[in-house]
């Protein structure tokens, strides 16, 4: 089956979120509900389950604010978010990963690292995603890639039998570092105890200088030197979301983030967008076409070439 290096990578990002129990485990009750919600899978049905990803999670969500709630709540919600953003994509040049150093290249983590004084931070990055440039490495047969390394080496396609993707992308990254998009996603089940936490790390990130012993990336990479950066905030709300208005401490943090703020309900006016709209304000250079035809060219292929997702 022919496969681009984009959607290997997207194959093994959600195949990770699988292989955590507490996903695999939820996504079987998630499942039925978000089927009734694509009874015709079209692209329209898909993308409105943005409307609706705080009901699908709240079929799982954990009772109680002990530490271990709290934290297994938050890695559902993470990888939901994740599933949900990356089935959107199929067909596109961008790729949502689940915080995991084994699938980011090495430049984008690197260019992603906070320094402060001998300290080091990858931040509180729960979502990565990755818009790669429109060049042919990333459209043609993984398999038939040729690639140098920054040391001018070759990078093999395949080493002890398996697809070399890790390399392959470190080395795509690192020719094509200034075509990258990088788009940060945190993810929290709660919007009042999180928002501070965002709007701090995106003042970090916007800034060009500091005062202090403080720099953004390492080894020669940097967000600054990306086509482009953002940094966006997704939850639940665990909280009544009747209770958020305009006015609220929460909603005021985070309503300049450079990403923008997004929930899993539809979309309110001056409180928070549904997280759909994410794809188009953010994740939309992925390719020359919107979302709705690439998503109608692709989800016939659900029980074939996506068959990972689960559907």
């Amino acid at each position: 089956m022919h496969q681009n290096i984009i959607e290997c990578l997207r194959e093994a990002s959600i195949n990770n979120l699988f292989k955590a129990n507490g996903f695999s485990s939820c996504f079987t009750t998630w499942k039925p509900q978000i089927n009734t919600y694509i009874p015709n899978r079209t692209s329209r049905q898909v993308l409105d389950i943005g409307d609706k990803l705080s009901d699908i999670f709240s079929l799982t969500r954990t009772s109680g604010r002990s530490q271990s709630a709290i934290s297994g709540g938050g890695a559902a919600w993470e990888a939901l978010t994740c599933w949900y953003l990356n089935l959107c994509l199929i067909g596109r040049r961008t790729v949502v990963i689940k915080h995991n150093k084994q699938l980011i290249p090495t430049p984008i983590s690197e260019a992603i690292t906070v320094n402060y004084n001998n300290f080091v931070s990858n931040t509180e990055s729960d979502l990565v995603a990755i818009t790669f440039p429109d060049k042919p490495e990333y459209n043609m047969d993984k398999n038939a890639i040729n690639i140098r390394d920054d040391n001018g080496t070759l990078v093999p396609t395949t080493l002890r039998n398996k697809f070399n993707l890790n390399a392959l992308l470190n080395a795509l990254s690192h020719r094509d570092f200034s075509d990258l998009e990088i788009h940060i996603i945190q993810c929290k089940t709660n919007w009042n105890d999180n928002a501070q936490i965002p709007m701090l790390w995106d003042m970090i990130y916007s800034a060009n200088d500091f005062r202090a012993n403080i720099s953004v990336g390492k080894n020669g990479y940097s967000i600054h030197d990306t086509k482009r950066f953002t940094y966006s905030f997704v939850t639940v709300p665990t909280t009544n979301i009747t209770k958020i208005k305009p006015t609220s401490t929460c909603v005021k943090r985070i309503a300049h983030i450079s990403g923008g703020n997004y929930w899993g309900h539809p979309t309110v006016s001056n409180i928070a967008n549904s997280i759909k709209e994410m794809l188009q304000r953010n994740l939309s250079t992925g390719h020359s076409q919107n979302h709705f035809t690439t998503l109608n060219a692709e989800l016939s292929k659900l029980n074939t070439n996506y068959s990972y997702f689960g559907l």
